[in-house]
């Protein structure tokens, strides 16, 4: 089966998150309802990104965890970081505009990340309710992305915090479109956010990275990518 090696190293750091309970572990295939973990490996495992950069983005997302986790207590701050190619989606509550200035700091500190997009709000934290609706809503979204399209389904991202969507991947004009549109009329989205994490590539270069992420996914079969440097990822569990 294609991807195995994708889909294995997901499941195994849902399980750290899980274990750790770790809200700042943005596992974009990892769902958390009421404790439990939905791994949605067949939705959106494959990906136009090589392994090896698929790799060190979950690195990143383990690695901000701690620094995250030392802002704020959790009663007045949720932070979520989702790495793709190196950059960083910050998405949740903090209490005050210093505290949201400092996850971009500390996120920044992290080796390999490239820059990050601080969409974090300032005000109350959200309940698990709502938190658990965002989950739904995600595969909500998710759903209707791969019956219209596969591809589009498997190369277009999403993250839902509060009913809002912020979306990235490395997209075609015309999935980039196709994706805000089918995002927007899903039911509980309240609005779509178009992220900096986007990266826009013709179709002849989507196809060719398509066909990249298939053979890499062939050659990693079976087989397990180490985290970068060998380092064991350093957890700490926050809201």
């Amino acid at each position: 089966m294609k991807l195995k090696a994708k889909n294995t190293l997901v499941k195994a750091i849902a399980v750290i998150c899980i274990s750790t309970q770790l809200a700042a572990c943005g596992l974009e295939t990892a769902v958390i309802l009421g404790g439990a973990a939905v791994v949605t490996g067949g939705l959106i495992a494959a990906d136009r990104r090589p392994f090896s950069t698929y790799s060190k983005d979950a690195w990143i997302d383990i690695q901000a965890a701690t620094p995250l986790g030392e802002i704020g207590t959790t009663k007045d701050t949720h932070i979520i970081a989702n790495a793709f190619n190196g950059n960083v989606l910050l998405t949740g509550e903090v209490a005050t505009d210093a505290d949201k200035q400092k996850a971009t700091e500390v996120v920044k500190a992290i080796p390999g990340v490239k820059g990050v997009d601080n969409q974090l709000t300032i005000g109350p934290v959200t309940s698990l309710d709502v938190r658990n609706n965002d989950s739904f809503i995600t595969t909500k979204v998710k759903s209707r992305l791969v019956n219209d399209n596969p591809e589009l389904g498997n190369a277009f991202k999403v993250v839902t915090e509060n009913g809002v969507v912020y979306v990235l991947g490395i997209l075609t004009q015309s999935e980039l479109e196709r994706g805000v549109e089918i995002t927007r009329t899903t039911a509980g989205v309240q609005r779509v956010v178009k992220t900096s994490l986007i990266t826009i590539v013709k179709e002849p270069q989507a196809q060719a990275l398509d066909q990249s992420a298939q053979e890499d996914a062939s050659k990693t079969q079976g087989t397990v990518t180490p985290l970068p440097g060998n380092q064991q990822p350093t957890t700490q569990g926050v809201n």
